[in-house]
């Protein structure tokens, strides 16, 4: 008999396996992978890199405090913004600006392990 699993917990299972199996690579996902914290942590201990989606509710812990990535996103100036294509969509190239946030790690070595990609819709 098999227990229910959710879909972060059925792809950190796979990802262990593949791990296992000697596979290297990262890891992309949306939301339900992103908001799972497990997940993350997993990956991070195991050191895959990984780009996932949060809630803009998400709360990043940075020197200066625990903040929202929505704030965090406002807080940057427009320099730091830049607009690329993601692609050619039914309606022609979809375009956003793009920022990154490099976070600074808990014990003041240098970057943490994850940056924080920002994307927002063009304004």
């Amino acid at each position: 008999m098999r227990r229910f699993a959710t879909k972060p917990e059925l792809a950190a299972q796979m990802i262990g396996r593949a791990i296992s199996a000697g596979i290297t690579g990262w890891v992309t996902g949306d939301e339900v992978y992103g908001n799972s914290t497990p997940l993350r942590t997993a990956l991070e201990t195991e050191q895959v890199g990984y780009v996932m989606a949060v809630a803009v509710s998400h709360r990043i812990t940075t020197a200066a405090g625990t903040r929202r990535v929505d704030e965090l996103a406002q807080r940057l100036p427009r320099t730091a913004w830049q607009r690329l294509s993601a692609g050619q969509g039914a309606k022609g190239h979809r375009c956003y600006d793009w920022a990154l946030i490099t976070l600074v790690s808990m014990d003041g070595a240098g970057p943490a392990r994850p940056r924080l990609p920002g994307r927002r819709d063009r304004l």
